[in-house]
């Protein structure tokens, strides 16, 4: 075994937004739009275009290397907006939030689950669950992910940083005005306080109990978005079984409250918005709602 290990604070540092892709709304059907991961805002008394980047939260600043148009409009941007703004102390704080109260994951986890949950961590890491033993079961799980993404497309670790944190850091070096579309707790509620942790123990179970479906998901998820294949990422998350009441405080009303704020963003300056890809998509995603608040969307190429 040769992964490299990742230490807690960086996962959890990839864990913030990544729900923005791996969440889809599987109750509820969707509007097709058009294919694209990348878009042009115009329109609506707009003097400059602004852009609309959709990020896959576990893909590394390297790939983003590739991407020569994506950059281009970042560069010519004056604002850079992202979901929270990404700092030490947030992620000290969301680790802090990830902890279980009152019981441990050996005490919440039968312990056939608890098995199967340390020997797939550890096979993937090195790491012993118990390291982990007080963190609660979604954090676990983004854990696993991160490392099966090392695992099947590995990066180099050292130089790469992940994505949505890649711009930000980028966008502090160029001076540009950054800004987040949601406070430190309104992210907190959307990935942890909504489940129970009995709730997590379900989601988690139904994960490790299904390695081979995970990592064949994990592998299209990669495929379909260096395609910019939006409409095959939200067919295949579709399948993941959080209920529409879950999918609706993960993604559309976050949405609807991001659009309370872009508008007045996007008329004070050429702007690179970068949120989780599928934030852009279907009929409570950021490219309808911006559609039906006036603006022309129009999809271009990443490269």
């Amino acid at each position: 075994m040769n992964y490299k290990p990742i230490n807690k604070t960086k996962a959890v540092t990839l864990f913030i937004g990544l729900l923005g892709l791996l969440v889809a709304g599987g109750a509820k059907a969707q509007v097709p739009i058009e294919n694209s991961v990348f878009w042009e805002i115009r329109g609506n008394g707009l003097t400059e275009p602004s852009y609309l980047f959709g990020t896959f939260h576990l893909m590394g600043s390297g790939y983003i290397d590739s991407l020569t148009n994506v950059l281009d409009k970042f560069s010519n941007s004056e604002n850079v907006v992202g979901e929270l703004l990404l700092d030490s102390a947030m992620t000290v704080r969301m680790i802090a939030s990830a902890q279980l109260h009152d019981t441990t994951l050996d005490k919440l986890l039968d312990s056939t689950l608890y098995h199967q949950t340390s020997s797939w961590l550890r096979e993937l890491s090195g790491y012993d669950l118990r390291v982990f033993n007080s963190m609660n079961p979604m954090t676990i799980q983004i854990l696993i992910m991160t490392m099966l993404q090392q695992k099947l497309l590995p990066i180099n670790q050292v130089r790469e940083m992940p994505m949505d944190m890649y711009f930000q850091v980028r966008a502090k070096k160029e001076g540009k005005r950054l800004l987040g579309l949601e406070s430190f707790e309104v992210q907190v509620h959307a990935l942890f306080n909504q489940f129970t942790v009995q709730r997590q123990a379900e989601m988690l179970a139904d994960f490790v109990q299904h390695k081979s479906k995970a990592e064949s998901e994990l592998l299209s998820m990669n495929k379909y978005y260096r395609a910019g294949d939006l409409a095959r990422l939200e067919e295949l998350l579709t399948t993941q079984s959080y209920s529409r009441e879950e999918a609706e405080i993960m993604l559309d009303n976050r949405n609807k409250n991001w659009m309370e704020h872009l508008p007045d963003l996007l008329h004070d300056g050429p702007t690179f918005i970068a949120v989780g890809a599928l934030h852009l998509a279907g009929e409570n995603g950021l490219v309808t709602l911006f559609r039906n608040a006036g603006y022309t969307m129009l999809p271009v190429s990443t490269k």
